[in-house]
């Protein structure tokens, strides 16, 4: 009996490694065929991606806090934090040399408004226009191409 039970537990182990050994082939033919799926595979750019790309050098201003315009005399705050797209890096410099006029600038234009004025998606979109026109016509070095808010808060 014993030695009907010692072949019995080698066949067992004999089945039971033939079965890992099976089981790792499978597993890294699995892992190569997944592998070469991706070879050759071109990574397709969405029409998003594609924009963002396009995006020029980025010229970040830090927060503006103003005091809104107001009928009924309560106080409201806006602190817009903006960064502008250039056309060319050159124009680094004369922003960097003129950040003190530019953010004078910035502070009339948004000191005009009222709060119903820059709370509605439109009124954000014509504070843009308005900064990034009132910047063009005071540059020579470049433009402005796109006023992007970062941060927007009316208290």
């Amino acid at each position: 009996m014993s030695k009907k039970f010692l072949i019995v537990i080698i066949i067992l182990l004999v089945l039971t490694l033939i079965g890992g050994v099976i089981a790792t082939l499978l597993f890294m033919n699995q892992q190569n065929e997944m592998k070469n799926e991706n070879i050759g595979v071109e990574k397709q750019v969405s029409p998003e991606d594609e924009s963002l790309s396009k995006i020029g050098p980025l010229y970040p201003l830090t927060p503006i806090t103003v005091n809104l315009k107001t009928i009924d005399g309560k106080d409201a705050y806006l602190t817009a934090t903006l960064s502008l797209e250039l056309n060319d890096k050159l124009l680094l410099n004369e922003l960097n040399d003129k950040n003190a006029v530019i953010r004078d600038e910035i502070i009339l234009i948004l000191s005009n408004k009222t709060p119903a004025e820059v709370s509605s998606e439109l009124g954000k979109q014509k504070i843009c226009d308005a900064i990034k026109n009132k910047i063009n016509s005071m540059l020579s070095d470049g433009e402005i191409k796109n006023v992007y808010i970062v941060k927007f808060i009316i208290q």
